[in-house]
């Protein structure tokens, strides 16, 4: 055949042009296990991220506090330090060097070892409220008759009722009610629940209005309460208890000791300061 008669003539490619044309790339599954590791590693990289206790985090929960406590932000350095910074639950003018050494690391073979980051969060926090109200009381000179005291499972304020009450009596005297005034502004920054809780001497009551110590206490405890929250205190965040002459906290077979006994206490718990360090949105608290 000549090259003219080859004009006009589709070249033939035999078998080639009945066969399917040919993917490139990976086949399909390729890129779902691909992303399905990628997602593995992620979650074992944010695992292993959580499992340590980071200044950076800490900071941030600081500044996060100091915020909602209604102080003004500051910007914290990250210093070279083996200490672990604690929370800043309310004292406003807490510096960058008490942060870092408020939590300091478990000694090696020591007990903390045990304790989780949590609670020693929760310790750090349960002793600024203590110097807070600590602070209180010295400012306003009320060593005779108020304390501060740090207690396994909390803080307490013990004011005796010869400071807010006559004797017998539920209204709160007026040179007391600034001394309340004051305290409210302290309690309604801390964001913990509080407990009121009412006590008296063992030496007992007869009246109409109240027929034993226990109604007595119930009611100086509901008016001390109800004066914090008339001013500010959240009233969500309050509950009144009342237990007579049942918990003393000194002999009773002495006059001071009696004073002592009988009292209203503001009690800050450990069990609820870890519910709100738990439920800061800025904290990541990890159990270990």
């Amino acid at each position: 055949m000549s090259p003219a008669d080859d004009e006009g003539l589709e070249p033939d490619f035999g078998d080639e042009a009945s066969q399917p044309p040919l993917e490139e790339g990976a086949p399909p599954w390729v890129t779902t296990f691909g992303d399905l590791m990628s997602l593995l590693l992620t979650f074992f990289i944010l695992l292993f991220s959580m499992s340590e206790m980071e200044i950076e985090k800490f900071l941030l929960a600081s500044q996060s506090l100091r915020e909602a406590m209604g102080g003004t932000p500051e910007q914290v350095s990250l210093q070279s330090t083996g200490s672990v910074p604690g929370p800043m639950a309310s004292r406003l003018q807490l510096d960058a060097s008490e942060i870092m050494q408020s939590v300091k690391p478990a000694p090696p073979g020591s007990l903390e070892l045990e304790r989780t980051p949590v609670d020693r969060f929760v310790d750090s926090w349960l002793e600024i409220i203590r110097q807070d109200l600590q602070k209180f009381v010295e400012d306003n000179g009320l060593e005779e008759t108020v304390r501060v005291e740090k207690e396994t499972e909390g803080v307490y304020l013990r004011i005796q009722t010869s400071m807010l009450f006559g004797s017998g009596e539920v209204l709160i005297q007026r040179e007391a009610r600034r001394i309340l005034e004051e305290l409210t502004r302290i309690t309604s920054k801390l964001n913990i629940a509080v407990v009121v809780s009412g006590h008296a001497d063992d030496r007992p009551i007869r009246s109409t209005a109240f027929p034993s110590n226990w109604e007595l206490s119930a009611a100086r405890a509901a008016g001390v309460a109800r004066y914090l929250v008339e001013h500010g205190h959240p009233p969500t965040m309050v509950q009144v208890e009342s237990y007579g002459e049942f918990r003393p906290i000194a002999d009773n077979e002495t006059p001071e000791g009696r004073a002592k006994n009988r009292r209203v206490e503001l009690f800050y718990s450990r069990a609820d300061v870890r519910a709100a360090a738990m439920a800061l949105d800025s904290l990541i608290l990890p159990e270990r």
